[in-house]
């Protein structure tokens, strides 16, 4: 975990999908915490190397459509959260961190590789190959991931 304490590390609730999901093969695996729900985790591969990242949900607001900045999915009735990170490092103990808006369930590896839409309230990306959008949220994702820990960089 990059961005948060020993201590939100040792209470974090480690979902089971983490052990069973092979990271070559998804871009990453995101959970609630079912103990602390504002708080969810991403695990992926960057730079070679296993990353966890501790993330926030902000307070729900209006049910409105949005888009996942990750996976480009437009979900209507306010399924994508804005989600805050703490900065890796220093920065984050001084209380800076980023913030994207990210589909609710975190479930963009699954998405982007839809070939149609699930129901009428989720749009993913359709228009372009599955392989382009599968590259577009590695792009974003690392990103992403970048911005949390600049000095990595």
């Amino acid at each position: 975990m990059i961005n948060c304490s020993r201590g939100d590390a040792k209470r974090m609730t480690l979902s089971t999908v983490v052990s069973s999901t092979d990271l070559d093969e998804v871009e990453f695996v995101g959970w609630h915490d079912p103990r602390i729900p504002e708080r969810a985790y991403l695990v992926t591969l960057h730079d070679g190397e296993l990353v966890g990242v501790l993330l926030r949900r902000a307070a729900a607001g209006a049910r409105r459509t949005a888009m996942c900045a990750l996976c480009r999915t437009t979900h209507r009735g306010g399924n994508v959260s804005l989600y805050t990170a703490p900065l890796a490092g220093a920065a984050g103990r001084e209380g800076n961190s980023v913030g994207t808006y990210i589909c609710h369930d975190l479930s963009c590896p699954t998405t982007i590789r839809l070939d149609r839409a699930p129901h009428p309230g989720v749009m993913p990306e359709l228009g372009r190959p599955t392989a382009e959008r599968v590259a577009g949220l590695r792009r974003r994702l690392h990103t992403f991931l970048t911005s949390i820990r600049p000095e990595k960089h």
